[in-house]
């Protein structure tokens, strides 16, 4: 059996409701700078940490949240605009613009505030303002290598999230989560995280005669949810 076999296999018998859109209201975010922060504040924690950091950034501006194409839409200019007041100081920046201290890695990260500027920095070079502007360009490849040479983007997942966020129905974001629901599919230990989003996307290839909605990134979020809300539910490992 190959590897696209085992890997939809595993689907049909671990997944419910293929055809379902997603729910999340992060899927519906009414303009782009909020799926930046999403995409960046989201790598290495719970959403729920996410979900605040950006209902708060909302909140303080008066920005809308949720409801693309209902409200006019913010621009990644109009977000840099808030944000180049703290240019160079990004403590400031985390405290009093995100209200959120994390860092990119626990090893010499930077602040995940000054990851967010730099990362809208580069939309704006690129033009990517609107929704619009990131289904035209998003999948650049000169764009993806310049999110990916900010401190901490190296591995490209926030920059894979952030598509799926605004849109791209192609972005498979292959973190830990989609990796081990890969590995476990297939019977290994490990999957490369390439090689999961060519396989998650192959899949939904393969499902989407019987499944019209099911495009990479909606088999993304489900794989996400399944996996999380499986490892929740397994018993903690007690130490020796």
């Amino acid at each position: 059996m190959s590897q696209i076999d085992k890997l939809v296999t595993y689907i049909r018998s671990t997944l419910m409701d293929l055809d379902a859109a997603p729910t999340d209201a992060a899927y519906e975010y009414a303009s782009v700078p909020l799926c930046v922060i999403d995409a960046v504040f989201s790598i290495g924690v719970r959403d729920e940490s996410t979900e605040r950091t950006v209902s708060e950034f909302c909140a303080r501006h008066r920005w809308q949240r949720d409801g693309r194409g209902r409200e006019k839409e913010h621009t990644i200019s109009e977000f840099l605009k808030i944000l180049c007041h703290y240019e160079n100081r990004w403590e400031n920046m985390a405290d009093n613009v995100f209200r959120n201290r994390q860092r990119t890695s626990s090893r010499s990260g930077i602040l995940k505030a000054e990851a967010t500027y730099r990362f809208a920095k580069v939309l704006q070079r690129f033009g990517a303002e609107t929704f619009a502007d990131v289904l035209n360009s998003g999948l650049r490849t000169d764009l993806r290598q310049a999110i990916k040479a900010i401190p901490g983007q190296a591995s490209g997942l926030s920059y894979a999230y952030f598509l799926i966020l605004a849109g791209n129905q192609d972005g498979v974001k292959a973190d830990r989560m989609v990796t081990r629901f890969v590995a476990n599919a297939l019977g290994v230990r490990n999957v490369a995280p390439d090689l999961a989003e060519e396989l998650v996307r192959s899949a939904s290839r393969t499902l989407r005669p019987e499944f019209p909605r099911l495009v990479p990134s909606n088999l993304d979020n489900k794989i996400w949810k399944f996996q999380r809300a499986k490892e929740d539910a397994e018993p903690a490992k007690c130490r020796p």
